[in-house]
Parts: C-alpha cells; sequence; structure tokens
C-alpha cells in the first residue's frame, strides 16, 4: 500500500496531469502544459508540498523525461519513477509482440480498468490521438487501433478541402442526426467517426469473449463522448494516474 504524499503525473504531448495523493486518497488535482514542464516551470499549488515519491507516466519523449527527472532532484529531492510497459502485470498480459512498443498511458488504463472490473473491456482514451485497447476475460490484452482525435481530424480536413472550413461547434449531448448544413455535417461527422470505430473494436471484442465488454472512457474529449454514446459505460478520467499505482506500487 502507498504510504505518504505521492506526486503523480500523466505527461501527454501537449498536455499533462498531476494529482497528489495522500495515504492513496487524492488531495489535489490539476493539469499544465508539457512545454512548461520541458521548461521547468512548476505549477503554484506545488510551491509547498513535499512528496515522498514521485512517479509518472510519460509519452512525451526523453527531452521531457529527462526534465522532470532534473526537476524531480531538484526541487524535491526525490528520484522520479517512470512507469514501463511489462509482459504481464497486475493480472494483466500485453498483447503486443513487443511490449515495449505500447504506449505507457495506454497500459497503465488497461491495468486500471482490469483492477476495477476483470470483464472483458474497451479502454478508450480520447485525447490528441484516440486509442482503443481490447481487453479479454482473464486479463489477456488482445491489442487495439489507434486513430486521431478530434483537433487532428478537424485539422486534416481542413488542410485539403477550402468548402468545409466551418466553426467548430461542440456542446454534451449534442445531435448526431445527419447534417442539414455542411456546418452540421462536418461537426456531427468527425464524432461518429470515433464512435464508429469504437462500436468495430466492442463487435470484435464480443466475438473474441463471448460476452458483452465494458466500455471504459478516459482522456480530455472523454467527458464529451461519454454525452453521446448510448450504451452503458463508464467514464473514469484519471484512469493513467490509477495505473501507476499497479506499475510502480
Amino acid at each position: 500500500m502507498s504510504v505518504g504524499l505521492i506526486l503523480e503525473l500523466d505527461i501527454g504531448n501537449t498536455r499533462s496531469k498531476w494529482r497528489l495523493l495522500d495515504n492513496g486518497q487524492s488531495l489535489a488535482l490539476g493539469a499544465l502544459d508539457t512545454a512548461a514542464l520541458k521548461r521547468g516551470e512548476l505549477p503554484v499549488a506545488w510551491s509547498d508540498i513535499r512528496p515522498q515519491r514521485l512517479r509518472a507516466a510519460n509519452v512525451a519523449g526523453e527531452t521531457v523525461a529527462d526534465a522532470l527527472a532534473a526537476l524531480a532532484r531538484d526541487r524535491f529531492g526525490l528520484e522520479a519513477e517512470f512507469a514501463r510497459v511489462q509482459a504481464d502485470c497486475a493480472g494483466v498480459t500485453c498483447g503486443y509482440r513487443k511490449p515495449g512498443g505500447l504506449g505507457v498511458d495506454r497500459w497503465l488504463a488497461v491495468l486500471a480498468a482490469h483492477r476495477l472490473d476483470p470483464r472483458a473491456a474497451l479502454i478508450v482514451d480520447c485525447g490528441s490521438a484516440v486509442t482503443l485497447d481490447l481487453l479479454d476475460t482473464g486479463g489477456r490484452h488482445l491489442g487495439g487501433y489507434i486513430l486521431p482525435g478530434l483537433g487532428p481530424m478537424r485539422r486534416a480536413l481542413y488542410s485539403d478541402t477550402d468548402a468545409v472550413k466551418v466553426r467548430e461547434i461542440r456542446s454534451p449531448g449534442m445531435s448526431l442526426a445527419p447534417g442539414r448544413d455542411t456546418g452540421e455535417a462536418v461537426n456531427r461527422g468527425l464524432p461518429l467517426m470515433v464512435m464508429g470505430a469504437v462500436e468495430h473494436a466492442l463487435a470484435e471484442l464480443r466475438r473474441t469473449a463471448g460476452s458483452e465488454p465494458l466500455l471504459w472512457l478516459t482522456g480530455g474529449d472523454g467527458e464529451f463522448f461519454s454525452s453521446l454514446f448510448p450504451r452503458p459505460h463508464e467514464l473514469v478520467p484519471e484512469l493513467v494516474l490509477d495505473g501507476l499505482a499497479l506499475s510502480n506500487p
């Protein structure tokens, strides 16, 4: 069991999340630009904390990892503990041929989802990239899919087509009925691409598992997609951070 103050970070390519735990209970939660972390700029909320450990999931590259390691030593006198993908951990077997090729954020989300419920599940992280990971009963990771998130999809569409450069309109629970103008068609079509991929992955997993899989949502756009999915699902915004306690107990 974790003891004392632990500072946790989920470091993405553009945005990072952090959480302060005290004996396993969340005391504070926040976000910062990864570029600021790279420059060694600390959130004001960190000014008075003295964690006993610092553990992190990093997908932003070695430069950011080095910056965080230096920050941990200089500011807190700690060695940063970086999560790593393993062939087996916490009852889950990695489905990648080379486990080190799987993004550590995906791995931690899978570990956390399996700990919450060991049934077959699809874990969807809705960020700049949308990742879908299939988890069979018994903790067998089956691999997954990666596709562009809403922002990159929109930018890709705009880059080669002039007539569809419409104003972004996004609201919780928005209609996904066929658009009656170009703005509606674009703004409703983009989330449908993600939702269609999710339905395909669920069908694949349903055939493999022989049962109805669970659906877990996380990531920056997780709340938006949660408002659109008509099927039962669970939204867990800190799923990646939750996995750190399993990979780095």
